[in-house]
Parts: C-alpha cells; sequence; structure tokens
C-alpha cells in the first residue's frame, strides 16, 4: 500500500470483503470521503483508532479484523522505513 493509493486500497477491500457489518462500513466510507493527499496518514491512524474501539466493543467482523491487521501492520511497517536511514551509518 503506497502512500498515493490508500484510498484505492479501503475502496476495493470494501469491494472485495462482503461481510463487514454496517458500523464497519460506515466508518470506513466516511474515512475515504475525509482522505486527501495531504492527510491520508492521519486519516488511517483515525480508521485504526475507530476499528479498534469496534473490537474493544465486540463488534468487529472477521473482515473487519483483517482489515485492521492489514493497517495495523503497514502503518508499522512505514514507521519502519521512516526511521530506517537514522540507523544506517
Amino acid at each position: 500500500m503506497l502512500k498515493n493509493d490508500k484510498k484505492q486500497f479501503l475502496v476495493d477491500f470494501l469491494e472485495k470483503h462482503q461481510n463487514t457489518n454496517d458500523d464497519e462500513k460506515q466508518v470506513i466510507n466516511d474515512t475515504t470521503n475525509r482522505i486527501n493527499r495531504k492527510n491520508q496518514d492521519k486519516e488511517i491512524l483515525a480508521l485504526i483508532k475507530a476499528l479498534r474501539l469496534l473490537s474493544i466493543n465486540g463488534s468487529l467482523s472477521q473482515d473487519g479484523r483483517i482489515l485492521l491487521k492489514k493497517l495495523q501492520r503497514r502503518q508499522w511497517i512505514e514507521g519502519v522505513l521512516d526511521v530506517a536511514p537514522f540507523f544506517g551509518r
């Protein structure tokens, strides 16, 4: 998931995973409506937080768990790659 295709990733995820519940669809759709090039990292973090809250409340579907796992993993990898140049020398 490159920095410029996070919105498309979320749209594609909703198309492929039809078993997401209404709360998840609403959160994902709200995020895709608010996302643009300048604030996409901030919006992805807000989406992760919203999905975590749904998980805590017990209303996260299996497809929602898959999305949360992918988003958290990619956020972690991007964070590691951002600080990697500082440890190069």
